[in-house]
């Protein structure tokens, strides 16, 4: 069967299937023809891969987006489903068409992806949830000859944001890091400075040291933001929205909530209540109240010029 449609938003993933598909056929890159399906038509793909390929004894032809598959209203070119239709009744004895659709699923109502489903070598590569991406990790840095705990491979996944994308591409970052040292082991602190972290980062990095009392490390992400210029108001806002949301996990797990519950009621992304899950456990709901009352004292002593803001800040990771 010469005729693949992948299915999946994940670029990372469908560039890894279809260097293996390539791989099964010896073609290689250069013979690969792709055709974005919101600018070019599905006809002037076919013509290609009806075509004989130059001086090669086969080639590639990769179709990128066919929103036609899906039930979405996209403008672009006028497609020939008819013309798909032959194709797929009838294909090309030798190259090799390929469907790339970076879609969740495609409409399977319409007879055109029964077909396509019928016809060709369907392949649906799901959403990895977080321990796949956990375990993924985990391989890539064994396969780099790359030292590192569960904890560094726990650590990249929540800085890529469950994205297996990102996660990929600073994998393949941290491996070239090390491609000239002798020295092959991964440290937190090192994650830290090789991945790009948005402030809500740095802020889950901060409470999640809070957490574990881990004062040194808070020190450490408190000490990056003031070198970012971040105003130590904002700061305490931010660290009191996340002792809040902790709080409110907290009342609602115990009136027997979950997570997804929780993530609707508090109107928060599933993701962020998962990861504030594993945090909140580690608070009282009086130490939270507490927290929370000193963040408040904070805020007003700043803005009535009773201390300065970082020493505020200060002061409030040293007393936790």
């Amino acid at each position: 069967m010469k005729i693949y449609t992948i299915v999946s938003p994940h670029d990372s993933l469908v560039k890894n299937k279809i260097k293996e598909i390539l791989k099964i056929y010896h073609i290689a890159p250069i013979d690969v023809v792709s055709y974005d399906m919101q600018e070019t038509t599905i006809q002037d793909a076919l013509f290609d891969v009806s075509s004989a390929g130059f001086l090669v004894e086969r080639k590639a032809v990769l179709v990128k987006a066919p929103y036609f598959l899906t039930g979405a209203l996209t403008k672009g070119p006028e497609h020939d489903i008819d013309k798909l239709t032959s194709y797929l009744n009838h294909p090309s004895p030798e190259n090799i068409l390929i469907f790339h659709a970076p879609y969740e699923k495609l409409d399977e109502r319409k007879k055109v992806v029964k077909l396509l489903k019928k016809k060709s070598d369907y392949i649906k590569i799901n959403t990895p949830n977080e321990f796949n991406l956990i375990d993924y990790a985990k391989r890539e840095l064994i396969r780099y000859h790359i030292m590192a705990d569960d904890n560094i491979s726990k650590t990249l996944v929540q800085l890529t944001q469950n994205n297996v994308d990102k996660l990929m591409l600073e994998l393949i970052k941290i491996r070239d890091y090390f491609s000239d040292s002798p020295d092959r082991e991964l440290s937190l602190e090192l994650v830290h400075d090789l991945v790009p972290q948005t402030l809500e980062d740095n802020i889950f990095l901060l409470t999640e040291a809070l957490a574990v009392k881990n004062v040194k490390r808070a020190y450490r992400v408190f000490s990056d933001l003031m070198v970012q210029k971040e105003e130590p108001i904002k700061l305490i806002v931010m660290i009191a929205n996340q002792f809040r949301l902790f709080k409110q996990i907290q009342i609602l797990q115990a009136q027997g909530k979950y997570e997804k519950d929780i993530a609707s009621e508090l109107g928060v992304h599933p993701y962020r209540v998962k990861i504030a899950i594993g945090q909140a456990r580690r608070f009282k709901l009086e130490e939270l109240d507490k927290l929370l009352k000193q963040l408040a004292e904070a805020d007003l002593q700043i803005k009535t010029g009773q201390i300065d803001g970082q020493m505020a800040l200060e002061l409030f990771i040293l007393g936790v």
